[in-house]
């Protein structure tokens, strides 16, 4: 079974829309701890009051996995990526750790709607192992355009282009 890895985008944006469950169903899931805490609440859009999202059901099924990635070699590498490249700018830890976790496994999946991440993904020809939002939940009328499949290609195609550019064929 494969794994996914999820970004905090779309675990906000799933809790949001009420599609927690579509994002769940079916999949084994792991996130890092820190994509965990960062996402463990939510903030009403209308009302700005700070709610929990319940993860415990997902945990409790086995659904839901919440990994430590001790800081390693992969980490560096992914941290790194902004001064080999400068058009790339520096990632958030919950991505750096995701992007680590699937240089180390070619089974795992990431998921992300952050196109700065997407175009790291392509840099370090990770390409085959993303999987937008819109593929993983199926189409959503709302979703936004960073959640797509096509912007996903698109972001990928200019990671890769740029690694290109800087001479790390």
């Amino acid at each position: 079974m494969k794994v996914f890895l999820l970004d905090a985008d779309v675990i906000i944006w799933c809790a949001e829309n009420n599609k927690l469950d579509s994002l769940f169903k079916g999949k084994k899931i792991k996130i890092p701890q820190k994509i965990f805490e960062e996402v463990k609440y939510k903030e009403d859009p209308e009302t700005k009051e700070r709610k929990t999202i319940q993860f415990q059901k997902y945990i409790k099924e086995g659904l839901l996995e919440v990994v430590d990635n001790p800081y390693t070699k992969e980490m560096k590498k992914v941290r790194d990526t902004y001064k080999k490249c400068a058009q790339l700018a520096q990632l958030d830890d919950g991505e750096s750790e995701c992007i680590a976790l699937l240089m180390k496994n070619s089974e795992y999946r990431f998921c992300t709607g952050d196109r700065t991440a997407m175009k790291v993904l392509g840099f370090w020809q990770l390409s085959e192992q993303t999987i937008s939002l819109e593929e993983l939940i199926g189409w959503s009328r709302n979703i936004k355009d960073n959640f797509t499949k096509k912007d996903m290609r698109k972001y990928l195609k200019i990671g890769s282009i740029l690694r290109l550019q800087y001479g790390l064929e």
